[in-house]
Parts: structure tokens; C-alpha cells; sequence
């Protein structure tokens, strides 16, 4: 049977001349295969998109795992078959006299392998979800720098704040001042922009948000 271990040969124990080592069944052991599969839709569900290539690589993985099981299990019972067709009991009679031999067994078939999956063949079916989620991150963490050197959040809900903060305001002139919690410091704490600096960043924050979603 060991020439029936070849399609295996990448998931089992090989000693060191390189022959398969085997239990008192004479089966091939195998090997560890790969631990920490997610799923894919469900990372994707969650917009947990940072690590999906990890991922992809480790489904293909597991994949080609999951048919070394099957081969295995194929193993097992090609081996009880085998035995068991080797051992046959003898014709036995029937009423009539007649001799009734004992049927063997079918093989069973062997599960076909898999194509090893690409990356970019594992996702496929989700590239255009992870392409929003991948541009939707990008703006929703985006941060701009102005030419004075202060940095402003960037997102759609900073947008819409500096755009209504300029709307409340359009009677000062740019050299006034707006209190504003810029990137760089924490979370509440105010910083006195000119007008012209909250124009400015409002600028750059919707051409980073056309670019990103390439609006021209």
C-alpha cells in the first residue's frame, strides 16, 4: 500500500531516508496540520480586513488539509478492505446444495485533491467588499497636515464639522481664530486655529476623500 501514500507524501511523518513512518496498521501518521483558521466572510462581516492575506494563505492551507483527512480516512478504510477481501470466508451451501460464495467488498474511491488556492483566488469572491472596507478605513483614520504644521482629522465626520464650523463663522476673516481639537493632541483639548487654517484643512480632507474614492 505505501505506493499509495505519494499524494500524501507533503502531510505525513518521513524519517530521515526519507520513507514514511507507520503505525501497527501500517498507515501513514500524519503531520500537524495548520491551527488558527478564520473565516473569511466573517472576518470580512466585521471589516477585520488588516490581516486577510494571513488568512487567505492559511485557508488555502487548511483547504488542502482538510482532502489529506479524507485521503487518509480513504487509507484506513482501503486497508480494512483490502484485509477483509484477502480473508474471505469460504463458499458456504445453501438449502439446495448449491455453493454460495462470499461477495468482496468494493473499493472505495479515492477523494480527488483540491487546486492549491491562490491568495488572490481565495478572495476573489470578496474583492469588491474589501476594496470599500480597505478605502472606508482609509477615511475613516485619515489625517491631514496643513501648511502651518498643525494635522486635522480627516474623516467624513470631521468634513462635515469643519465645513458647518465655516458656515457658523463666515463673517470672520481668516486671520481669526476658531478653537479646535486638532490630531495632535488629545481627545477634547482645544487648539486656536485661524480660519484660514480650518479652510485649508477642510480643503486637503475632501481632496483626500475624492481621492480615496476616486471622485473626480
Amino acid at each position: 500500500m505505501t505506493n499509495k501514500f505519494e499524494p500524501i507524501l507533503d502531510f505525513i511523518v518521513i524519517d530521515d531516508e526519507q520513507n514514511p513512518v507507520t503505525n501497527e496498521q501500517g498507515l501513514p501518521i500524519l503531520l500537524q496540520g495548520p491551527i488558527g483558521a478564520k473565516s473569511i466572510p466573517d472576518l470580512i462581516a466585521k471589516g477585520k480586513v488588516e490581516n486577510l492575506t494571513m488568512f487567505a494563505e492559511l485557508q488555502s492551507k487548511t483547504e488542502q488539509w482538510e482532502w489529506a483527512y479524507k485521503y487518509y480516512d480513504y487509507l484506513v478504510e482501503l486497508n480494512e478492505v483490502e484485509q477483509y477481501n484477502a480473508n474471505l470466508p469460504e463458499p458456504v451451501a445453501s438449502e439446495d446444495g448449491t455453493l454460495v460464495e462470499v461477495e468482496p467488498k468494493a473499493l472505495p474511491t479515492e477523494p480527488e485533491r483540491p487546486a492549491l488556492k491562490t491568495v488572490d483566488e481565495v478572495l476573489e469572491p470578496y474583492k469588491v467588499t474589501i476594496f470599500k472596507l480597505q478605502r472606508q478605513s482609509q477615511i475613516d483614520n485619515a489625517v491631514v497636515e496643513i501648511s502651518t504644521g498643525k494635522t486635522f482629522d480627516a474623516d467624513e465626520l470631521s468634513i462635515t464639522r469643519m465645513a458647518n464650523a465655516l458656515i457658523k463663522h463666515w463673517q470672520l476673516g481668516e486671520d481669526d481664530t476658531i478653537p479646535w481639537s486638532t490630531a495632535d493632541v488629545a481627545t477634547g483639548v482645544m487648539v486656536e486655529c485661524t480660519k484660514a487654517e480650518i479652510i485649508e484643512a477642510h480643503s486637503l480632507a475632501t481632496d483626500h476623500f475624492a481621492t480615496a474614492w476616486n471622485i473626480d
